[in-house]
């Protein structure tokens, strides 16, 4: 090949290849504008009754959202996944959300199901917001948690039993996997200190429907307070209407329970009549948050409105948490948003939440009593409780570079 031809083709590449160079700073630079959203949920299995409450409440947010100009002057858009109410299927749809490339997650999953499931998000390095009551001590560089915990409630709540029933003779019924088993032992621990004599625990799996061998138990026990940590829609109807039946919530002076939300409550009606539940959110609150936030659920939804409780509405709060972190951040780079969040504060349904760089949020706390018609009333507030520390240290902003 001629020398002159040989210059012109090498000048040739040379421009072509400067073109391109310049042609990909162009393209990184355009700034984004929306957010894709995996929402979570359980849809099926024992926790859809509050799975599908969840999914309209941030349904709803979204909708405000964008009506109110979205995020980075786009939609914020939500990806719905079913999880089924099992680890295995929840780590198979958040493998699922992330080669789809959103942006973040939002779930309100079982603890177990949180477990199997989180690593996919470390894998990922996107933010995943825990929209959910949970026993605490969760920390990981991509995690906020914005519903209430345990330690939050517990000493406080168990005080409250106590005095109530007149007496400290405490049996513990809950489902048998890892939040309740945590919740157990912190109960556990603050007994003595409070004079209380835990005087019987029974686990049981989820779906169980004959409790007439642990209701002879309960009984037989000579506890004048039953705390149950029962988790799923079947197995507190099954529960509670044997329980009403058989005499025992006459037997036993006090109910306390730690897992009956009102969506939940709905479902077993008056059998459930006089026990206790404390919880950030009940559906009864009486403010001008709440009011709005069910009077927009009647007119989104109409007759197919779900009841709401502590394990749906954080949803609604999270959706809006997310999206003032983005807007604050001006981006849903990963660590820029998780950042924003430990700085931004939501006045929603429950009161104000405010995320910390502990990776929890203080709330208001109510103590609420089942009335015969299936539905709660507040009758105490413990005020806004701060959680107890969690992460030492605190987590960074986001994965490490490998």
């Amino acid at each position: 090949m001629r020398p002159t031809l040989i210059r012109s083709i090498s000048r040739l590449a040379l421009v072509a290849g400067l073109a391109a160079a310049s042609a990909v700073p162009v393209y990184a630079q355009a700034k984004k504008t929306g957010a894709v959203v995996g929402l979570v949920t359980e849809l099926s299995g024992p926790a859809s009754l509050f799975g599908e409450a969840g999914l309209q409440a941030a349904q709803l947010a979204a909708d405000e959202v964008n009506a109110a100009g979205g995020v980075l002057g786009g939609k914020l858009e939500l990806k719905v996944a079913d999880d089924n109410t099992d680890p295995n299927t929840a780590r198979q749809v958040w493998e699922k959300l992330v080669n789809e490339g959103v942006d973040a997650i939002i779930f309100r999953e079982t603890s177990a199901a949180r477990v199997a499931a989180l690593p996919v998000a470390e894998k990922a390095n996107i933010p995943a917001l825990y929209a959910n009551d949970y026993e605490g001590g969760d920390c990981r560089p991509i995690l906020y948690v914005t519903g209430e915990i345990e330690p939050q409630k517990v000493p406080a709540y168990l005080k409250f039993l106590k005095d109530k029933a007149g007496g400290g003779k405490f049996f513990i019924l809950a489902t048998d996997y890892n939040w309740a088993r945590i919740t157990t032992e912190m109960v556990k621990k603050a007994a003595p200190g409070l004079g209380i004599d835990i005087v019987g625990e029974e686990f049981t799996p989820f779906s169980t429907t004959d409790y007439t061998p642990l209701i002879t138990k309960i009984r037989d026990s000579g506890a004048n307070v039953l705390f149950s940590g029962i988790v799923g829609g079947p197995d507190n109807v099954a529960f509670f209407k044997q329980a009403r039946s058989s005499g025992l919530m006459q037997k036993v002076k006090v109910v306390g329970n730690i897992a009956l939300d009102d969506t939940t409550l709905s479902a077993v009606g008056g059998a459930a009549n006089g026990t206790y539940m404390a919880a950030s959110y009940f559906m009864t609150n009486d403010n001008a948050g709440n009011t709005k936030f069910i009077e927009a659920l009647k007119k989104k939804f109409g007759d197919d409105m779900k009841p709401q409780g502590y394990l749906s509405e954080p949803a609604y709060d999270t959706v809006h948490l997310y999206a003032e972190a983005v807007d604050k951040a001006g981006t849903t780079e990963t660590s820029a948003v998780l950042k924003a969040l430990s700085e931004v504060k939501f006045e929603g349904p429950k009161g104000a939440i405010q995320l910390t760089t502990d990776r929890h949020a203080a709330m208001p706390i109510y103590i609420a009593e089942a009335d015969k018609k299936g539905a709660y009333k507040v009758v105490e507030s413990l005020g806004v409780q701060q959680p107890p520390k969690q992460c030492d240290p605190e987590p960074p902003f986001g994965m490490k570079k490998q």
